[in-house]
């Protein structure tokens, strides 16, 4: 597969669709409108599907449709090698998965939900238009979720107006350049487990942690109201996942979901200290 670096993950899905010549795809419910917004722009019809409690599809598709299944959170590597092996075009959305190899027909990477830059994704495919994109230029200031809310959501409200493909700015590859790979994941690793030991037996999510598979995040549906309660009383500021599923969707089941963020350990010690605090 050849790798094409582009400015954002959902100008990925469209090179793709425009690739293979892709008039309608399968989209989770559960997922970022980002995609099927993506797809919708570039005249695509998308036939939206269910997943159950435990991350899998819950509907058979048409042998040769094309695909888009999320790797939800970096822990749906199994998933993912399931269906790839039955479904011929298969799109991954690997936003969530930087570590995780590609699969199927095409890959897609998000540099900036993974790591602290502005923008730039990674497209993993054998399918190469002929295009020259113009290169991305614009330099955003550097703002993850819980240290700098304002400017992430600034950067959020600037970027969704962004609707051209274009290739990665040098500002992000310059910003991923002096980036440490295996601390990131050490680090990783390293707070998922301590976030285990406290929220396992309270989270509505009982994906583990695979072996070999680097995470994006915890994700805790925190099963008492005392959770959530904590959270706003402390103010602790989290990313909170796609939600307000009618209660009738499978996907209800994750609609209290937030991300624990695994990049800073700090964070991490201060969230598990207010909570075993009050136990």
């Amino acid at each position: 597969m050849q790798l094409i670096k582009l400015n954002l993950a959902r100008n990925c899905l469209k090179y793709l669709i425009r690739a293979y010549g892709i008039n309608e795809i399968f989209i989770p419910y559960y997922t970022c409108q980002t995609v099927w917004i993506a797809a919708k722009e570039e005249g695509c019809h998308v036939s939206f599907y269910h997943i159950d409690k435990n991350f899998y599809p819950i509907e058979d598709f048409p042998l040769n449709a094309f695909i888009l299944y999320t790797n939800y959170f970096g822990l749906c590597n199994k998933i993912c090698n399931e269906l790839a092996t039955k479904y011929p075009n298969l799109i991954i959305d690997n936003a969530q998965a930087f570590y995780n190899p590609p699969q199927g027909i095409g890959s897609i990477y998000s540099l900036r939900k993974f790591f602290n830059v502005t923008s730039g994704a990674y497209l993993y495919t054998n399918k190469i238009l002929p295009n020259i994109f113009e290169q991305d230029t614009k330099k955003l200031p550097q703002a993850d979720f819980h240290n700098n809310y304002n400017q992430f959501v600034q950067n959020e409200l600037i970027l969704n107006k962004e609707k051209e493909i274009k290739t990665i700015s040098k500002y992000s590859e310059n910003l991923l350049s002096k980036m440490n790979f295996d601390k990131d994941k050490k680090t990783r690793l390293y707070i998922f487990k301590e976030y285990e030991k406290i929220f396992k037996k309270d989270n509505n999510i009982k994906l583990s942690l695979p072996e070999n598979e680097i995470p994006y995040c915890y994700p805790f549906a925190p099963t008492k109201d005392f959770y959530k309660e904590e959270i706003l009383k402390n103010h602790i500021i989290l990313l909170r996942l796609w939600q307000n599923f009618p209660e009738d969707f499978p996907e209800s089941n994750f609609n209290n979901t937030v991300a624990l963020p695994l990049t800073d350990i700090q964070y991490c010690e201060k969230i598990i200290k207010i909570f075993t605090k009050k136990r």
